[in-house]
């Protein structure tokens, strides 16, 4: 079992956002691996269709990793000064993975679930199973919300031929986020 904790920041672009900016925003993102909490760092550039436009992943070693990555002057100048200007919606996400996270390039799906307070984690995480089994046999990782009051209750992600046509989960009380495209690992 992993003790990683995967940090995302879901991003929705404004329209006149340049193909520059994108990949300004990507080394900035890039640059956060200079923290000691960092382990590693992807992107996802979504597809049309996404609910966001670009979904970044930070991964950290350990839940004590979170508050100093999130607090750290270099992470709010990345929100502040990379992400701000060319700010049209953003969401993010903290989750325990079950299994260490290796960012794979190329095709990949992140499948974010929201739920109502009283959802238990594990028909969380029964729900974000049944959406990896219909994305075998992509490589995944599944991870459950961590810290308080979280809005996304748990994650999936796959990277591999099928993660192209991932859809939306369709599971009861369940409200998914869903980003897909190509999925690049950082620095």
């Amino acid at each position: 079992m992993s003790q990683q904790v995967l940090h995302l920041d879901f991003i929705g672009l404004g329209p006149e956002t340049t193909q520059d900016q994108r990949s300004q925003l990507e080394d900035a993102a890039a640059d956060l691996l200079a923290l000691d909490q960092v382990i590693d760092v992807g992107v996802i550039n979504a597809d049309a269709g996404s609910d966001f436009d670009i979904a970044f992943l930070f991964v950290l070693p350990d839940f004590t990793d979170l508050e100093p990555f999130g607090t750290d002057p270099r992470y709010v100048r990345f929100l502040q000064g990379s992400v701000a200007p060319v700010l049209r919606a953003f969401a993010g996400a903290d989750v325990k993975l079950e299994d260490d996270l290796a960012i794979v390039d190329g095709a990949a799906a992140c499948l974010a679930l929201m739920a109502p307070e009283e959802t238990y984690d594990w028909d969380v995480r029964d729900a974000l199973e049944r959406w990896a089994e219909a994305m075998a046999p992509n490589v995944t990782a599944i991870g459950v919300a961590v810290g308080e009051r979280p809005q996304y209750r748990g994650v999936c992600i796959a990277f591999g031929g099928g993660a192209p046509t991932a859809r939306k989960s369709g599971e009861g009380s369940f409200t998914p986020t869903l980003i897909r495209g190509d999925a690049r690992r950082l620095g």
